[in-house]
């Protein structure tokens, strides 16, 4: 908004009177000092005129300055008038010229500063609209667009970083050299972080957050940004967060039908399956298909967050499903590099781990998940993806995998152990070998090298230290865990 006569006597700094309030809402172009007697060819209307009245012939004077569109009449008393003179003021009420009085205190450079200030701020004004309904069209192109248009707009490079820092776009493509130092400001900064001012090495860095959770929007040049840059910035994170809004409920609504198709194929619903996948545009992968249930001990959202994002998966129409709160199920087909993405994609999640299956067909696919979510909850923590195959690293033994449990194992064969202090008989390895050999006396004898009666005087020892029947299904069960689990803890 342009200045005006209003405005002027609104600056108390100023101290300027009116004395004619005629239009006082009249925009000031710029401001001119004359004390020629005809200053009409010397301006193109709409000024803020500035004089001490060495003109005379108030009425023509005042005619001439009303027929030329002069936003006002400054009267500068204290030097040739110690006042306005009646005649001038009575032809400019008139004419409805606006007139103030000048106090001798107020210097003209004052008034002419403090105009030229406000008209720079109006273009600074002007201009940022022009840049925000720059942006509002280049959203319609995604956010790339808001991005590069930002970055011309405010002669600055700018970033958009997810909420832990990593950048998703930059303009220029140069600007993303920054990312891992914003990062780590963005750390000491800690949560959460709102708008905020960095030093950047040389350059001034502004940051805002991008809705809630969607990450930030960094701009930063040799300069700070002023008022206006500030608020062509906030237009730019206020259309992102839009963006954002819009793409997550695009998301949402793409996951929530993966889900109802994965569950139908899940369900032994094959031709199903493939008509509701049609009928929501739910591209499904060609078969054979592997299942891969991926997660961490905390929610999955970073998990399916770097499936999603991941080209190649994409690429093939891998079948993305959110699962369970930690686990994310991939259906993905059988190609060259499918493991391979699979890798990738935990060593972008930190803590991450995944059990994937062979290839499958579709009408597989109930049980082939039910076999990978078997091995997944049931692997101790270690290798970062295992085949769903090597089954015998999971089960009820990786469930006992705890002090306790290898507590009561040492305790019951711990009379085997303080026997073999005393004696030479190994009864520990005497007793693995029986068990293994599913309680058969000659195979076992065979596999120790000894006789069946020298087994038979073994095994008796082993049922009067331990005090079990080896005859019991049950003790037998119990025996050869108390083994297995002593051996996986060496």
């Amino acid at each position: 908004m342009r200045p005006t006569p209003a405005w002027l006597l609104d600056r108390r700094e100023l101290g300027l009177r009116s004395l004619v309030d005629a239009d006082l809402t009249r925009p000031i172009r710029w401001v001119h000092v004359s004390e020629l007697a005809d200053p009409a060819p010397f301006l193109s209307g709409g000024e803020f005129l500035l004089t001490v009245g060495l003109a005379g012939d108030w009425t023509a004077y005042a005619r001439r300055l009303a027929a030329h569109g002069l936003a006002g009449l400054g009267f500068g008393v204290g030097f040739g008038h110690d006042e306005v003179p009646r005649e001038l003021l009575d032809a400019a009420r008139e004419r409805g010229l606006p007139v103030l009085e000048v106090p001798r205190t107020t210097p003209f450079i004052a008034i002419s500063e403090a105009v030229a200030a406000a008209i720079s701020g109006a273009h600074e004004r002007a201009d940022a609209i022009d840049a925000q309904r720059g942006l509002i069209a280049a959203a319609l192109d995604g956010p790339r667009a808001v991005l590069d248009g930002l970055a011309r707009a405010l002669g600055c490079w700018c970033l958009i970083l997810d909420e832990r820092g990593a950048a998703r776009h930059s303009s220029p493509a140069g600007a993303r050299k920054h990312a891992e130092r914003l990062a780590h400001d963005l750390a000491r900064l800690g949560s959460p972080v709102r708008a905020a001012s960095l030093d950047l090495g040389a350059d001034q860095v502004a940051l805002l957050p991008i809705a809630p959770d969607g990450g930030f929007l960094a701009a930063g040049r040799a300069t700070p940004l002023g008022a206006a840059d500030h608020a062509v910035l906030t237009s730019a994170a206020g259309l992102l967060s839009l963006d954002l809004a819009a793409q997550r409920e695009v998301a949402g609504a793409r996951r929530n039908a993966r889900r109802a198709v994965l569950r139908l194929a899940t369900g032994e619903h094959t031709e199903l399956t493939r008509a509701v996948a049609d009928t929501l545009e739910v591209p499904l992968p060609a078969a054979p298909v592997r299942v891969a249930v991926l997660g961490t001990d905390a929610d999955s959202a970073d998990v399916l967050r770097a499936v999603e994002e991941h080209q190649a998966l994409s690429q093939v129409n891998a079948l993305v499903v959110r699962h369970e709160q930690h686990t994310v199920v991939v259906v993905l087909p059988v190609a060259e590099g499918d493991l391979q993405a699979l890798e990738e994609v935990l060593h972008r999640v930190p803590g991450s781990r995944g059990v994937v299956t062979e290839g499958v067909g579709f009408g597989e696919l109930p049980d082939a998940l039910r076999r990978a979510r078997s091995v997944f909850f049931g692997t101790p923590k270690g290798e970062r993806l295992i085949p769903a195959k090597d089954v015998a690293t999971a089960g009820l033994l990786a469930q006992l995998d705890t002090p306790g449990a290898l507590g009561w194992a040492d305790a019951l064969l711990e009379p085997l152990e303080r026997h073999a202090t005393r004696s030479k008989l190994d009864l520990v390895s005497t007793l693995r070998v029986f068990l293994g050999h599913n309680g058969h006396i000659d195979a076992s004898a065979a596999a120790l090298g000894i006789h069946r009666h020298t087994l038979r005087y073994r095994l008796g020892r082993i049922v009067e230290l331990l005090g079990s029947d080896l005859d019991d299904p049950t003790a037998r069960a119990e025996l050869w865990l108390a083994l297995r689990l002593r051996e996986a803890d060496r």
